[in-house]
């Protein structure tokens, strides 16, 4: 009993350790927002929740080691820290060895089974030699020599990373390093303290700290559903412990939270708006820059002076100071700016569906229409968008074509001289500044990435001075509208680039509406780029059709403008997160995660204080308001009722919906409407929206009866969701359904996911040949991040030729450094040719980590070089430090 006792100390004493520094690390590095009774909170729930693991693992070890002890000599002891490694590995080692052979042709091999004993006795006596040289220290009076703080030097070195890197950005690389932290920690303290427990009132003390950690950790994770913010900051903010309550089940995480009644979100106010200004035979004119940032202009505050022509516009136009995109991607952007629609919504309730755009309600009424764009408008999800590839937005004379700002000019301008259209609507999209950022001739500003992002502004801007000057001289009758498409982050909230977040750095967009004959103004709160169409509508006479949901800004357009908080809420969403901004404040909810975060943009503009719980009344009026806005998305939308399982006319229930944008909170009703007696249809739906969420034990009862339905659709995903919360009938069904005919691809790829998160490989080729071609960015993802858990070779062939698909690349470049040894030498060479070429600055950071974990001590040259010449810093320093980690692992295995 002594063994176990101090091996569970130590477990006891290490997890929590590791949770405290890991909650305190989150607090001293800044949780908005969280008071000190909830970072006290915080604390404890890390800490205890590691402790109760902790203890758990370190009673498993003592109790091994009590079973070898019995009747024998002290001797047999000595070998403990071999067999306690041995014990932890031979599952994994088992599993590996068998999972190699798990496919057709592996299986096939002859003598394979001898192939995979041998595999895993090489493991085994690997990790007794680790485990000796552990032994090794144990015995030599660690106190006296201080080895145990090498130990837990290393932990905190671990922990040091896993805290430095990008962490939204590089999620399962920090699983391995929050484990490592966890037992390095365990191990250092079971040399230090070298428990022995010789009285009663140490027993007692010990039995005290136990159940010390039990009620904390009980109390804690029964508390933690009742607080947003810490729910946030366990989420979102810790390194170890937030991966850890990923596996919990659903029920902690809560409902995101509950909205006042929908009755009172919308505040009506009956004062009549002033009428707008009205042109009805203006030519039009909207010129987009793509990733412009609104904080990088002089007339919104920019104090670097690059933009003197947009700032001339904006001097003046009528100014909104807060614009905000509908989706940080250009794709689903534009396509709310004309189309008049929340496009990114509508292309999950209802895909492929065709919103009639506004270039085709202007050639209705006599306008020309001319476009000039590049082909990354329809970059991402290009298959939803193929409707309006085909037929261009609706305009008649278009330029589709990567060209620079200067000679995109020259097409503009060369058409309205060659066409001479009476009244024109034209829309010019600008692809600087764009990454890879570069310095262009006359705009060298310098070389780090902010340098040259504002290198391609000021070159835009010089090439839009020369529009506007055209445009101010040969066609003075015309409204002019300048905005981004989304802005673009440098490490505000731990990313780069755009389509990552909802934070002001990638929806907050320049908007200026000059109308001649308009006085210039600022309205000071929130529109939106769908509110574009409309208003251009409006200022040419033309009826805005019914189904638009964008605001008319005429009002404020008038002088003098309407008051600016009769403006309505603004809205955006990334994949599973969604915002309302209303005045300065700001609520952005994880739809699958089931937590949200509020801030006061007056008071906190960089975003860094979630009040989600000090102010719960207004979370619960702006998710009332978020709800509403999703639920009218369906309500004004026939065609997307048709798209609908529920028939032709009838809209979808709820649930439906809120499971096609991935709510986690409606997989209880769909669970109900899976047991109903619905339509079949419906029915059917629900199934697969209940294999495709997160996996909730709660819906596995009405799961497993449905895996038996009659119907075949309804069974198969059924059994999806089913086989991932164990259900081994399932499973069995599962692995029949990957090698049958299907008419649904996707389901055999969700089932083969399926089968991947419970530890079966036999999807694992299947899920590979998925990335050749990605047709499904989402889904792509989803394969990509699963193989590279998988930890199986044949997965590398399938991720290096995914490299190219630019829109996975970071998460594909993760995966083989995430697959560690097994990548070889195919995994090293593809990502040392990411680090020396790749043109994106976060996935050649990712490339220089991604080498460490292949642990090949012979790439560290090749690191220095890449290096030495490497112009971007961050990059460079990534390199570095993993050509200093790959030597100095050398050096101890020496």
């Amino acid at each position: 009993m002594a063994i176990i006792r101090r091996w569970a100390a130590a477990g006891l004493a290490g997890g929590a350790l590791s949770g405290a520094a890991d909650a305190a690390c989150a607090v001293i590095r800044g949780v908005g927002g969280l008071s000190f009774a909830k970072a006290v909170r915080l604390i404890a729930l890390d800490a205890s929740v590691l402790a109760v693991v902790g203890l758990l693992a370190g009673a498993l070890v003592g109790a091994v080691a009590a079973a070898r002890l019995q009747g024998s000599s002290a001797a047999r002891w000595r070998r403990l820290p071999e067999v306690a490694l041995a014990l932890v590995v031979t599952p994994l080692l088992i599993y590996d060895a068998r999972a190699i052979f798990a496919g057709h042709q592996a299986a096939a091999v002859p003598g394979h089974q001898v192939i995979s004993a041998a595999l895993v006795i090489v493991g085994l006596v690997a990790s007794l030699l680790l485990g000796a040289a552990y032994r090794r220290w144990l015995e030599a009076s660690p106190g006296a020599h201080g080895r145990w703080l090498l130990l837990l030097g290393v932990a905190a070195v671990a922990h040091a990373v896993n805290l430095t890197v990008l962490v939204r950005l590089y999620t399962w690389f920090h699983a391995t390093l929050a484990l490592v932290t966890v037992v390095l920690t365990i191990l250092a303290l079971r040399l230090r303290m070298n428990i022995v427990v010789p009285g009663r009132r140490s027993r007692w003390a010990f039995a005290g700290a136990v159940l010390l950690a039990v009620v904390a950790c009980w109390a804690s994770l029964a508390a933690l559903p009742r607080s947003q913010i810490l729910r946030f900051a366990a989420y979102e903010r810790t390194a170890i412990v937030g991966r850890l309550l990923g596996l919990a089940p659903p029920s902690l995480r809560g409902t995101t939270v509950a909205a006042t009644d929908r009755g009172a979100a919308a505040v009506r106010n009956d004062r009549r708006l002033p009428d707008g200004p009205h042109r009805p035979n203006a030519n039009l004119l909207i010129i987009t820059v793509d990733a412009l940032r609104a904080d990088h202009l002089g007339a919104y505050g920019y104090r670097r002076p690059i933009t003197p022509h947009l700032d001339a516009l904006a001097g003046r136009a009528t100014r909104f100071a807060r614009a905000y995109t509908q989706a940080p991607h250009t794709s689903f952007s534009v396509a709310s700016l004309l189309t008049g629609k929340y496009f990114a919504t509508l292309a999950r309730v209802a895909p492929g569906q065709f919103h009639e755009p506004v270039p085709s309600v202007m050639r209705t009424y006599g306008w020309r229409t001319a476009a000039f764009y590049p082909p990354a408008v329809f970059f991402i999800d290009g298959e939803k968008l193929q409707a309006y590839a085909d037929s261009n937005f609706g305009f008649e004379y278009v330029k589709f074509e990567y060209l620079e700002a200067e000679r995109r000019v020259d097409q503009v301008i060369h058409y309205y001289d060659d066409v001479k259209p009476a009244k024109s609507f034209v829309w010019v999209h600008f692809f600087e500044p764009h990454e890879p950022y570069v310095t262009h001739a006359g705009f060298d500003l310098g070389n780090g990435d902010i340098d040259r992002y504002d290198s391609e502004i000021a070159y835009v801007d010089n090439a839009v001075g020369r529009l506007l000057a055209y445009i101010d001289t040969r066609r003075p009758n015309t409204v002019v509208v300048l905005a981004a498409d989304h802005g673009e982050e440098f490490d505000e909230h731990g990313g780069r680039y755009h389509g990552t977040s909802l934070y002001e750095e990638q929806l907050h967009v320049p908007l200026l509406i000059a109308v001649p004959g308009v006085a210039p103004a600022v309205i000071a709160n929130q529109v939106q780029l769908v509110d574009v169409t409309p208003t251009l509508l409006n200022l040419v006479n033309i009826p805005v059709p019914v189904r638009m949901r964008g605001t008319d800004l005429g009002p404020w357009l008038a002088r003098p403008p309407a008051a600016a908080d009769r403006l309505p809420p603004a809205f955006a969403e990334v994949d599973d997160r969604r915002a309302v901004i209303l005045g300065s404040e700001k609520l952005i909810c994880d739809m699958r995660g089931g937590f949200c975060a509020y801030y006061d943009l007056a008071q906190d503009p960089g975003e860094r204080q979630n009040l989600a719980d000090a102010r719960p009344d207004r979370v619960g009026a702006l998710r009332a308001i978020l709800d509403r806005w999703l639920d009218e998305g369906m309500t004004l939308e026939p065609s997307a009722a048709k798209n609908s399982p529920a028939g032709d006319s009838e809209p979808p229930p709820r649930a439906i919906e809120r499971g096609r944008l991935n709510d986690v909170a409606a997989a209880g009703d769909l669970s109900v409407l899976l047991a109903s007696n619905a339509s079949l249809e419906l029915r059917r739906e629900a199934a697969r929206l209940l294999a495709t969420l997160p996996a909730q034990p709660p819906t596995a009862a009405a799961l497993n009866q449905a895996a038996t339905d009659p119907d075949p659709a309804v069974a198969a995903w059924a059994s999806i969701g089913a086989a991932r919360l164990g259900d081994a009938s399932a499973r069995a069904r599962v692995q029949a359904s990957l090698s049958q005919p299907i008419a649904d691809p996707g389901q055999r790829v969700r089932g083969a996911l399926a089968l991947l998160s419970i530890g079966d490989r036999s999807g694992l080729s299947l899920l590979g040949q998925t990335l050749s071609p990605c047709e499904d960015v989402a889904l792509c993802r989803d394969v990509v991040e699963a193989l590279g858990r998988s930890g199986d070779a044949r997965a590398v062939p399938f991720l290096i030729r995914a490299l190219p698909e630019v829109q996975n690349r970071r998460e594909t470049v993760v995966a083989l450094g995430q697959l560690g040894p097994v990548g070889g030498h195919a995994a090293r060479d593809a990502l040392l040719d990411r680090l020396e070429s790749d043109e994106y600055v976060p996935v050649r950071i990712e490339a220089a980590r991604a080498l460490v974990r292949l642990g090949d001590a012979k790439v560290a040259p090749a690191l220095e070089r890449a290096a030495g010449r490497e112009t971007e810093p961050t990059v460079a320093a990534a390199a570095r430090q993993a050509a200093q980690k790959l030597a100095e692992s050398a050096k101890r295995r020496r």
